[in-house]
């Protein structure tokens, strides 16, 4: 799964044109656009192999499975980006677009960790469907709880910069939820700004939305949104003791 996500995140770099990051020079900007498409495509095929030992340690119906599983995940994260480059420029965006964007994009990917680790664990097809779900709902959590500390969170605890996703124009829950819940106010305000040429929004612009968006009870509706795929996400993992562990333990962070 880290694979197929690092591999994501290469061609990611290349279709957002990002030239740094986590403070490096990504693939594409310090090789050139083919290299890095290339790279992407390479990493992408070691998830597969990845699974290579599967069949000879576990069978080869769990190791079609598990690579079934794997594969499925990959379209739906293409699927999701796909519905994400389209929506950069569409001022309606619904909260119900959003959900359907991060399923593929995030919550696909924790779905088929899960439903992988239960695959191993040689589950019943009813527990492997329960952890897939729990997976869904862990990563609905993750990404809604990352788009709030993308506008609100610390800079020293998130290691991203302050208000970072809002400089960037990026369409997160906080903004998609004003853009459809308070269009006259916090949505207008958005919609101006993320209008405005150029590639990014000066400090001052963000402040002002970050501010607008906190009135509207943007911050508030996605502490919620987050609360409840959480809460969801445990129930799913009541007596499944790991995955109890893993779900309680970062859902509180």
């Amino acid at each position: 799964m880290e694979l197929l996500h690092n591999y994501s995140l290469i061609h990611d770099d290349i279709e957002d044109g990002d030239k740094l990051r986590h403070g490096r020079a990504t693939v594409w900007s310090e090789f050139g656009l083919a290299h890095g498409v290339n790279c992407g495509d390479v990493v992408g095929a070691l998830a597969y192999r990845s699974l290579e030992p599967v069949a000879e340690l576990l069978g080869t119906d769990i190791a079609y499975a598990m690579t079934a599983s794997l594969a499925r995940a990959h379209i739906a994260m293409c699927r999701g980006q796909a519905l994400d480059l389209a929506g950069e420029g569409d001022a309606t965006a619904t909260t119900s677009w959003y959900i359907e964007m991060i399923e593929g994009k995030t919550a696909a990917l924790f779905a088929c960790s899960a439903r992988l680790g239960a695959l191993c664990a040689r589950a019943s097809n009813e527990d492997v469907a329960r952890c897939a779900e729990v997976g869904r709902r862990f990563g609905l959590y993750f990404q809604i709880r990352d788009d709030i500390e993308g506008i609100w969170g610390e800079t020293d605890r998130t290691g991203k910069t302050a208000c970072a996703d809002l400089g960037r124009r990026k369409k997160s829950f906080p903004v998609v939820w004003a853009l459809e819940h308070a269009p006259a106010g916090a949505g207008a305000a958005i919609r101006k700004a993320y209008s405005r040429p150029g590639t990014g929004l000066d400090d001052r612009v963000v402040s002002a939305l970050r501010a607008e968006l906190e009135a509207a009870g943007a911050r508030e509706a996605g502490v919620r949104a987050a609360a409840e795929n959480a809460d969801a996400a445990r129930e799913g993992a009541r007596d499944i003791h790991a995955l109890a562990e893993f779900v309680e333990a970062w859902s509180g962070r």
